[in-house]
């Protein structure tokens, strides 16, 4: 009988190459999206009207015009906005007359006279990312990141506006009064 030897190859040892370390580059924070300005906002108004995407129109006039929620929005109902007031979460939300006209418009030209404003085909509440969707079209139509017409976003131009606001009506009002005060004790009083 013949023997037969198998020869066990040994594995193949490559020299290391030296290893150049390439500095290390700190990884760059994404930059935060500039908040939405009132001209962006009004952009995003006109393309809305001119896509054709009456939801996403509403939904964020109602969200910069309110501070209302999206989740609060969709549950909105004919009588609520024949009312001109809301009750949402601890607080009355008062809707402008135009606002309340356009609601009003879209749910007769959606043939609700009674329940929810934003049904979809079966008479139940349209879906949230529906809404989300339509304003993403939107957005994009204009040349803005996604980022800048979130829920979040567009309600943080209803408080920044509404904080500008407040301002500058109190500087009025304090001047005005100061006035009033001056003028009572003035030379000629």
């Amino acid at each position: 009988m013949q023997e037969v030897f198998q020869v066990q190859q040994q594995p193949v040892r490559r020299p290391v190459r030296e290893r150049t370390e390439s500095p290390i580059v700190p990884q760059q924070e994404p930059q935060p999206q500039e908040e939405l300005t009132r001209e962006q906002y009004l952009e995003l108004l006109k393309t809305a009207k001119r896509m054709g995407k009456e939801p996403a129109y509403l939904a964020m006039r109602m969200i910069v015009g309110t501070g209302i929620q999206i989740q609060e929005l969709l549950a909105l109902t004919v009588e609520e906005v024949q009312s001109g007031e809301i009750t949402v979460t601890e607080r009355i939300i008062h809707l402008p007359d135009s606002l309340r006209e356009e609601l009003l418009d879209y749910a007769r030209s959606n043939g609700t006279e009674s329940g929810l404003i934003f049904a979809g085909k079966t008479g139940t509440s349209i879906h949230i990312t529906t809404v989300r969707n339509q304003i993403r079209s939107v957005s994009r139509a204009v040349g803005l990141d996604d980022s800048a017409t979130t829920a979040k976003a567009l309600q943080k131009l209803y408080e920044t506006t509404r904080a500008g606001l407040m301002v500058q009506m109190t500087e009025r009002l304090v001047l005005e009064r100061l006035d009033r005060e001056q003028a009572g004790h003035g030379w000629e009083a």
